[in-house]
């Protein structure tokens, strides 16, 4: 715990990133761990303003009749995220977040030098996204119970996030919520 609470120090200007954590996805995903996951980015969130973080949102859109169809019930996001305005809110129609430039120049106007990535898609979304901001020179934390994804044809959602947060830890600092939250009280 202690080498965890050490690579937190406050010398990076950290930003928390919630990827496409959006109704449809929710949906989708089992219950049980979806609720768990959106209490933990609840915490993360309380965690930013506190700290000073500023917060990303960032919103997968596909073409007109899909469940992410812009606009629609299940493109809209999940939960109390509805009612909060972020620092900087990201509409995206590719895997990356990254794919465009817009977020990494709003980041480097802001000084920031590490993301906390959250959300949802494991093994898409949020896998580019931490493959993205390292390879752009961010030091990435992955709050390993903070994300989650929809069960697949021939593994559970739970075996997904498990072989992401493995394969991650070659260039994210994986941790637990609680790990995250107890560095930055």
């Amino acid at each position: 715990m202690k080498a965890e609470q050490d690579r937190l120090r406050p010398d990076h200007k950290t930003a928390l990133m919630v990827v496409d954590l959006q109704q449809a996805l929710c949906d989708a995903a089992p219950s049980e761990p979806i609720q768990t996951v959106m209490t933990h980015i609840e915490e993360l969130l309380q965690l930013a303003k506190l700290s000073g973080w500023p917060v990303v949102f960032v919103q997968h859109w596909t073409e007109p009749g899909s469940i992410l169809d812009r606009g629609s019930a299940g493109w809209q996001l999940a939960g109390a995220l509805r009612d909060r305005v972020p620092d900087f809110h990201l509409e995206k129609n590719a895997l990356s977040c990254f794919e465009d430039g817009r977020l990494h120049v709003w980041l480097n106007e802001k000084g920031i030098t590490r993301l906390c990535i959250t959300g949802m898609q494991t093994e898409y979304c949020i896998s580019a996204a931490c493959e993205g901001a390292a390879a752009r020179g961010y030091d990435v934390i992955l709050p390993v119970d903070a994300h989650m994804t929809i069960d697949g044809p021939d593994r559970s959602a739970a075996e997904i996030v498990a072989e992401a947060n493995e394969r991650l830890a070659g260039l994210a600092q994986c941790m637990q919520t609680a790990s995250i939250c107890a560095a930055h009280a």
